[in-house]
């Protein structure tokens, strides 16, 4: 199987792992994704996401993130349009040991500074959000 086919798979399966928590049908997701039939997703692109034919584009993914009402950066890490968020261990310690050498080295400005907080706390609640999507949906099972 190609990078491509297990993206595809592996959206496909969150996709329905998402309707199947919210007890929807495709056609529900079909009707949450927008206010009129032109700002919709249409019902043969959300089978094809749903059965691994096709990953959605950066439009279909806000459509599907305000259907289930998710971040638009989850949707888009899933369908493999942002790179996944590495081990937050790993990921945090780099990029504190990065932002007090830049601090101490007087790299960066108090702006610069609080630019990164917001990021980094943005990406931190980004994973704990996934980590309770994911934790709510095993215990239901």
């Amino acid at each position: 199987m190609t990078d491509e086919e297990l993206r595809r798979q592996h959206f496909a399966q969150w996709l329905n792992e998402q309707l199947q928590q919210r007890q929807w049908s495709q056609g529900k997701l079909v009707v949450q994704s927008g206010t009129s039939d032109d700002g919709r997703l249409s019902s043969a692109a959300v089978s094809r996401y749903s059965t691994g034919k096709m990953l959605p584009d950066v439009v279909s993914c806000q459509k599907i993130a305000r259907a289930l009402s998710l971040p638009i950066e989850l949707v888009l890490r899933k369908a493999g349009s942002l790179a996944p968020l590495p081990g937050e261990t790993d990921w945090m310690q780099r990029l504190l040991d990065d932002l007090a050498y830049a601090v101490d080295a007087g790299q960066l400005s108090e702006e610069g500074r609080l630019v990164i907080t917001v990021q980094i706390h943005r990406e931190r609640r980004l994973q704990e959000l996934e980590r309770r999507i994911n934790s709510s949906f095993k215990e239901g099972q």
